[in-house]
């Protein structure tokens, strides 16, 4: 029996101190994956943290103002409503698909929108405060198969709907948190 995969993740900012204008550059976010399994499994990440432009804005981080003992509010939106997602090369949907190979490091990378909310009092990041961001605990990833993606999504013309997984959600193994600061 093939016991089901294990990920870790390590979450970064970059750089890890910057200032909170919409001049500078903004700072990077990225994720690291890593597959713990002797096979490749593929993942559909469009409702989970991996999807950084979307992930940013819901729930799926934790950040607290070290400086004030403050959690900051970080959900601005609940997502959009859209329909039923469609497993079929060449896609809409096919951005959202990845194969994980085993024990090799995948990294997500995008913006650090955080960085650019400057005008809510709720959600700003203040300067020469510290700053400590989380992936929320119980993160996983709920839909995942066994094998690569060519091998999994049907050719251009025969669209399948995103069904059953090939086991219980993956909850990701956190290596911790990342501080960084705003000057």
């Amino acid at each position: 029996m093939v016991l089901p995969p294990t990920l870790s993740v390590a979450l970064d900012i970059d750089p890890r101190s910057f200032e909170v204008d919409r001049t500078t550059p903004q700072p990077s976010i990225s994720i690291t994956v890593t597959s713990h399994t002797a096979h490749p499994i593929t993942i559909f990440i469009w409702p989970h943290v991996f999807n950084l432009s979307l992930s940013q804005k819901r729930d799926n981080f934790t950040c607290l103002d070290i400086t004030s003992n403050t959690w900051l509010f970080l959900p601005v939106t609940a997502g959009p409503k859209r329909p039923g997602f469609k497993l079929e090369q060449g896609s809409y949907d096919e951005k959202y698909i990845y194969t994980l190979e085993p024990e090799t490091p995948m990294i997500f990378k995008g913006d650090f929108g955080l960085a650019r909310r400057i005008d809510d009092d709720i959600h700003t990041l203040i300067p020469g405060h510290r700053y400590r961001l989380s992936i929320r605990e119980g993160e996983a990833v709920s839909w995942w198969r066994w094998g690569r993606k060519d091998d999994i999504i049907p050719p251009v013309g025969q669209p399948q709907a995103l069904d059953k997984a090939d086991g219980d959600p993956l909850v990701l193994q956190v290596e911790g948190p990342v501080e960084f600061s705003v000057e």
